[in-house]
């Protein structure tokens, strides 16, 4: 097998490789980076925590061991939560209380 020869500090084209590229890549991982660029994990990781300060990358998880990040897109909102929309669907009736019964239940919850 051969050996890695990955660089153990930024050059020039490489930093502004970093920069031009790396946010525009959908999946960002410290590995992918450190492939794509040939730097050290370590240094990929260092580079990606400062794109992340600057915000030109969003955090999607942080592992022990693996963080991954996202490009930032337009219409990316913080409060927003993850995934999508969440829809509660009305539960379906049968087997429950009676209609009268409900409503006294009701009647008594308002009263406490």
């Amino acid at each position: 097998r051969d050996k890695l020869n990955n660089l153990v500090l930024f050059d020039k084209n490489t930093y502004d490789k970093l920069y031009k590229e790396v946010p525009t890549y959908k999946l960002i991982t410290p590995s992918i980076v450190s492939e794509r660029l040939k730097v050290r994990g370590s240094l990929a990781r260092r580079a990606l925590s400062e794109l992340a300060g600057k915000g030109l990358i969003r955090q999607v998880s942080a592992h022990r061991s693996q963080i991954i990040y996202t490009r930032v897109t337009k219409d990316t909102d913080d409060d927003q939560p993850e995934g999508g929309v969440v829809v509660e669907k009305p539960k379906k009736g049968g087997g429950g209380k009676s209609k009268s019964k409900k409503k006294a239940a009701d009647d008594d919850a308002e009263a406490e």
